[in-house]
Order: C-alpha cells, then sequence, then structure tokens
C-alpha cells in the first residue's frame, strides 16, 4: 500500500504520508507496520505499550514513523519505538535525526495551510470529544492551559450524518486574538480523501444486499482456516490460484439458460465490442465462483444463498449449474492415472514392506438421493445395502491417498463388478499391476486378463466347530495386513463425502450435474494434504 495512504498512532504526532512534499518537516519521515499478532505477538505487545494508547487496537492505515525510533528504523538492536514527546525524544535535539522537528514548527506550517481549520473526521478516531472539553494551545512562546478560564466551542456540520466539519474558536476576555496551532489528532487527514470514503461508505450502508454479500466473501476468504471449512479448498493461495485459472481458460462463459436453450454462442460473446442484452449481473466472476463452492461444500439451501448473495433463487441455480459444469470441465483432465514409475516413487513404506507392487486400492460408494415417483426407477435405485435408493460410483486411490479414478454414478442396484467392468477402471491396468480391493469385488478373471493380480482378504472356509467358519493364522494375518491399508480407500470416501451436496439427500433435480458434482469434489480432495504419510 503506497505510503500516503499511511499516518502515525503515536499521540501527539502529526506524521502523515499525505503531507509528504507538502510540508518540509515530513522530509525523509517512513512509516513501519505493527508487527504480526500471529507471528510477533510480544513484539506487537511491546510496541503498543509503547506508543501508550488506552484500549487501542492498531487499524489497517496505523503505522509508527521512523521519527520514535532511534536508529530511523526498528533495527535488531533497537526494535521498539522508544522516542516521544513525553521523554523529549529520548536524547538531545543534536542526536536527533534531521527528519525530526519541534512541534511549532510543525504547527507554523500547518496553520499556514487553508485546509488546515476545517477538517473532516473520519471513522477511525478512536477519541471521542464529550465536554467540559480541554484542549492545549501555543500561542508564541506561551502555552495556556483552557481547562479552567477558558472555553473551547465546536461547531458542528450536521447536514450529514457520517461528516463533521470542526472549528476550534478561542474566546477569552485577558488574551487578544493571535495565530494559534491547535495540537489535535484532526490535523492527520484530509478532506478530500475522507469525504470520498465516507461516500463510499455511504452507499454499501444504503445498499444492505451488496453489503451482506461483501461481508460473506469476505469472512469466506478471511483465513486459510475459513476457506477451508466453506469450500473444501486448503488455503486463500490455493483459492485464488484456482480462479485464476478458470478466469484465464474462459474470459466469455455462457451460462446454462435451461434444457430448451441453443447451443449458439450468444453474439455478445462472439463479439466483445456487443453489449450482452438484459438487467447487468450483480455477481462478479469471483462471487460467482465463491457461491458454487459454497453450495457443493455446505449443500446450503438455494433461497438461503439468495438471501445472502442479493439475488434471485432461479439465478442461484443458474450460477451453481453454470459452473459446476465449467470446473467439470477444466478440473477432470487433471485426474490422472499416474504411471508406475510414480506410483514408487511416493509409495509409502508401509505398502513397501507388505504390498510393494501396489497401484490402486479399489472400493464403490454409495449416495443417497430422492425415492423415485416411477416404480421402475425405484427398484433400479434401491440398495439392499444401504435399504435405501442411491446411486452408486467406483473410487480408486494410488498408496499414497491420491484420488486416480471416479466412475460416473450408476443405479444403487448394479454390482461391483458390472461397474469394473463397463466404467472404464479396466483401461488403466498395465501388465504386473496388483489392485487391492475388498471381499465383494470378484473381479480377479477380468484382471487375469490384463495380467494383473488381486489382493484381497482370504474367504473362510467351512468347519464342524465353532460357527463353521474358520481361517488359518496365515490367513489371519493376511487379512489384517490388508485390512490396515486397505482402510485409506474408505478415508478418501469420508474425505469427498465432508462435500455435504453429496453425503446429503440428493434431490433428483441434481441429476444432470451429478457425475459432474461428484467428479469435481474429487479434484478438490486432492488439493488437500496426502492421506498418507510416509
Amino acid at each position: 500500500m503506497p505510503s500516503n495512504k499511511h499516518w502515525c498512532a503515536v499521540p501527539e504526532c502529526n506524521s502523515d504520508g499525505r503531507k509528504i512534499g507538502r510540508y518540509s518537516f515530513m522530509q525523509n519521515v517512513q512509516f513501519f507496520p505493527f508487527p504480526s499478532g500471529e507471528k510477533k505477538p510480544k513484539l506487537r505487545k511491546r510496541w503498543l505499550d509503547q506508543i501508550m494508547r488506552k484500549d487501542y487496537e492498531a487499524k489497517q492505515h496505523h503505522r509508527v514513523c521512523s521519527l520514535h525510533f532511534i536508529d530511523g528504523k526498528p533495527t535488531d538492536d533497537h526494535p521498539v519505538p522508544t522516542l516521544f514527546g513525553r521523554n523529549n525524544y529520548g536524547r538531545p535535539k543534536s542526536e536527533r535525526n534531521t527528519s525530526s522537528i519541534t512541534k511549532r514548527q510543525a504547527a507554523e506550517e500547518l496553520e499556514s495551510d487553508p485546509s488546515y481549520e476545517e477538517i473532516d473526521c473520519p471513522s477511525e478516531i478512536d477519541t471521542v470529544f464529550s465536554p467540559p472539553f480541554v484542549c492545549t494551545v501555543e500561542v508564541e512562546t506561551d502555552t495556556v492551559d483552557l481547562s479552567d478560564d477558558h472555553s473551547c466551542f465546536i461547531s458542528k456540520d450536521i447536514s450529514d450524518d457520517h461528516r463533521y466539519s470542526v472549528r476550534q474558536t478561542l474566546i477569552s476576555d485577558s488574551h487578544t486574538s493571535r495565530d494559534a496551532a491547535v495540537q489535535t489528532d484532526l490535523s492527520m487527514f484530509d478532506i478530500q480523501d475522507t469525504s470520498q470514503k465516507l461516500e463510499d461508505l455511504e452507499q454499501k450502508l444504503a445498499n444492505k444486499d451488496t453489503l451482506l454479500r461483501d461481508l460473506f466473501v469476505d469472512k469466506v476468504t478471511r483465513t486459510d482456516e475459513s476457506v477451508m471449512q466453506y469450500t473444501g479448498i486448503p488455503s486463500k493461495d490455493l483459492l485464488f490460484g484456482l480462479f485464476g485459472i478458470l478466469n484465464r481458460s474462459s474470459p466469455t462463459l455462457k451460462y446454462w439458460c435451461g434444457q430448451g436453450a441453443t447451443k449458439e454462442m450468444p453474439s455478445y460473446q462472439e463479439n466483445p465490442q456487443k453489449q450482452k442484452s438484459g438487467p447487468k449481473r450483480k455477481l462478479s466472476r469471483f462471487e460467482e465462483f465463491i457461491l458454487t463452492l459454497v453450495k457443493l461444500r455446505l449443500a446450503l439451501l438455494t433461497f438461503f444463498l439468495a438471501d445472502i448473495f442479493g439475488i434471485s433463487k432461479s439465478r442461484v441455480s443458474q450460477t451453481y449449474i453454470t459452473w459446476i459444469n465449467f470446473m467439470f470441465v477444466i478440473f477432470t483432465p487433471l485426474l490422472k492415472w499416474p504411471s508406475y514409475k510414480q506410483v514408487k516413487k511416493f509409495m509409502p513404506r508401509c505398502f513397501k514392506l507388505l504390498f510393494p507392487k501396489t497401484t490402486c486400492i479399489i472400493d464403490c460408494t454409495e449416495f443417497f438421493i430422492e425415492k423415485p415417483r416411477s416404480p421402475s426407477a425405484q427398484s433400479l435405485t434401491y440398495s439392499s445395502y444401504k435399504q435405501r435408493n442411491t446411486f452408486k460410483a467406483l473410487i480408486s486411490i494410488t498408496p499414497s491417498g491420491c484420488i486416480n479414478f471416479v466412475s460416473n454414478l450408476w443405479s444403487g442396484n448394479t454390482s461391483d463388478k458390472y461397474i469394473t467392468r463397463e466404467s472404464g477402471f479396466l483401461d488403466n491396468i498395465k501388465p504386473g499391476d496388483e489392485v487391492m480391493a475388498d471381499r465383494g469385488f470378484l473381479i480377479r478373471d477380468l484382471l487375469l486378463e490384463h495380467h494383473a493380480t488381486l489382493n484381497i482378504p482370504p474367504f473362510t472356509r467351512k468347519c464342524s466347530w465353532g460357527k463353521g467358519k474358520r481361517l488359518n493364522a496365515s490367513e489371519i494375518k493376511k487379512t489384517r495386513n490388508i485390512a490396515k491399508l486397505r482402510i485409506h480407500v474408505e478415508r478418501a470416501i469420508e474425505r469427498l463425502k465432508n462435500f455435504h451436496s453429496l453425503s446429503n439427500t440428493m434431490p433428483l433435480s441434481c441429476k444432470p450435474v451429478a457425475n459432474q458434482m461428484l467428479k469435481v469434489c474429487s479434484f478438490l480432495c486432492n488439493l488437500q494434504r496426502p492421506l498418507v504419510k510416509k
């Protein structure tokens, strides 16, 4: 941020970046931000203790100027500001920096400025004046305290609720009017800049929809933790990086307009100079991107998102469907099947010791859906395992926990073997690969056709004692070893279902974009930390 937007937070200090070039006492003055409260909390507290402002918290534009540091800036030897008016700047005047000046010189230059008499008070002012008002006035060589025999009146222009014009007038029976320099914190603000800020603030306050939308987007993107909670993306940098990729991929995005809409490109998108017909969009592309990710992650209701973003429910649905399909086109090619060398390079130690030739771990998972009206659709989607109507998909991960294959959604009563054969999973299998799965995957014959092997827990054999089924010691050990490693695919599926649009009961209206939602969520899961540590 440019230095002309900063000012010194030390009481009675007149250093302001907007005075650079206008006043001689601002020559060579620099501004230094307060230490971070997260990285250097102790050093930040020392700074705040030194400036001695009660109940004060540094704001965006607040800085400490170079006049308060022994070396003219924070150094290893003197990292804390120690030079203040209360201690006569800590040393004789002859030893101070050349940029240091007396209060009288600053007052004389400020008084000569015609804009000094009338100053707009911004919202950042922490001090609230209440009667009796006490101020100190320097008159030539005398200092007069007006707290006893003198009165100081402030005339306020109350034509605007958020702007105040302050003029200080001194009335004294024993003194004639003289030139004076009033030492207040109000001298650090510029009229025009403050007026513009107040006008922008008034416009935001007047439009509550815009204000609520801006606050929500700011809340979502404030920290890495909030980004993860609201969108499923682990950091702010990744969030803005993904948006940059999408924004560059399609500067002119065709929005979904219904099933019967034409597939031809609108004329305003073919010719950038031509204006788009109809009302102007209320949301920016980044706000539409945030809306889509929040709905995908939290499964918020359409009317709730419409209220937050200040748009209609139909516009929320249109934006969501458009961006889900857009992200599906851009991100799905990034769900790649790695080569054997890449799998071997990043294989965790637990796999190297027990199953070093494993290239993938597979499992099927189901997603709840609304009960269809048609009896035939009900029978096709009914899962005897879940006792509900579901969609089913095949998920494959590498030994390190990265999702490398996601099938399309199938009806809930489809067998695991059928999905494995028809989903295209076998096209990725190379000779010599080992696939790890649960007992339900009876696909050994399918893998043999590709000269690959299958690792599943051994089946029990009949016996005449106990429950009538048994495993020998080596089979029990193999079952434990496979279960200990196969659990990672269950963890990947759990991470996938943290996107509540998939874990909640999916409405049938989402069926046209259900596959796209699944693939986009799988890609976003791969951006998170690896499931299996070395």
